[in-house]
């Protein structure tokens, strides 16, 4: 049984509730605040708190690179990810969720485009949601760039991205996960009236995006937080079979923290059970959800021995 954990406008929601339109999945919509406090997730999360989270059973998952490639797992589906595509679709899909992700971010966050999407905030719940987004970036700026220098990077990556969608996708004519990591920040833009003419222009990415935009989101039901730690108390943790990093020092059985490299950097901890190139699997336990089994990327996040 699976749970999104996630709020409609997030970003990194809408790659995941497209990949589960993709797999043709059925899944529950567990609709979180876009802001802190969210107490029903912290049992399952640890106290991660990116949007967003899934949970299958009682395995749950941070992170759209890992969530991603739990999905291809749990659907019996590597290709977004193998064969000869792999490292351009893997390096892609990074670019986008990075640099691509800061340029969407400057141009959603410029004055005029932010008066759109709060237009239905009153004045406290707008300072709220600047007060959360400044502690989950350690008090950096939300926007990295200024709008000038989003709108000359995205008109430069949206050039070469009308040229490269010809055959159908980013690197032919099947999708990769490079894709849906673009998908979703053009979505974002989409999104805000401001914004959304920006795409214009360029009528194949227009194509390629209605092509992306036809997976849907699957078979949704909508769920909540009680019926979440409810399915993972009473499911059994699995873990996959994974390959062992040849760089890893730390034991499995070892009580370990995973924290976040660049914001949100709030620790995790657990029992270390697995960590592979891809992934690293700690065992946590409370009383809302009994043992469970938290999944992390390796890449973008730190492992550390946890302090008495």
């Amino acid at each position: 049984m699976i749970y999104l954990h996630h709020y409609p406008a997030s970003l990194f929601s809408e790659k995941i509730r497209l990949l589960l339109g993709y797999y043709g999945l059925a899944w529950h919509s567990v609709e979180i605040p876009s802001i802190m406090p969210r107490p029903l997730l912290m049992p399952l999360s640890g106290g991660y708190r990116r949007t967003p989270v899934l949970q299958i059973g009682a395995n749950v998952y941070a992170d759209t690179k890992i969530i991603s490639r739990a999905l291809a797992r749990h659907a019996g589906d590597d290709s977004l990810y193998g064969g000869a595509r792999a490292f351009a679709a893997h390096r892609t899909a990074d670019w986008a969720d990075t640099q691509l992700f800061r340029v969407t971010v400057a141009l959603n966050f410029r004055a005029e485009a932010l008066a759109a999407m709060m237009g239905n905030f009153s004045e406290a719940e707008a300072q709220a949601f600047a007060a959360d987004r400044a502690q989950l970036t350690g008090d950096q700026p939300i926007a990295s760039l200024t709008p000038d220098a989003a709108l000359a990077y995205l008109e430069h990556a949206l050039s070469d991205l009308d040229q490269s969608v010809a055959e159908g996708f980013l690197l032919g004519a099947a999708p990769t996960i490079a894709d849906f990591a673009v998908y979703h920040n053009l979505w974002f833009l989409k999104n805000n009236p401001v914004n959304a003419p920006l795409l214009a222009p360029y009528a194949k990415v227009e194509n390629w995006y209605q092509r992306m935009a036809a997976c849907g989101h699957g078979e949704v039901t909508v769920s909540d937080g009680e019926a979440a730690l409810a399915a993972a108390l009473d499911a059994e943790a699995r873990l996959p079979e994974l390959t062992a990093s040849p760089n890893s020092n730390i034991q499995p059985g070892t009580r370990v923290t995973v924290t976040p490299v660049d914001y949100g950097c709030i620790p995790v901890t657990g029992e270390l059970l697995a960590h592979s190139h891809h992934e690293v699997v700690i065992a946590r336990q409370t009383p809302e959800t009994g043992r469970i089994f938290n999944h992390f990327p390796q890449a973008g996040f730190v492992i550390a021995e946890a302090g008495e």
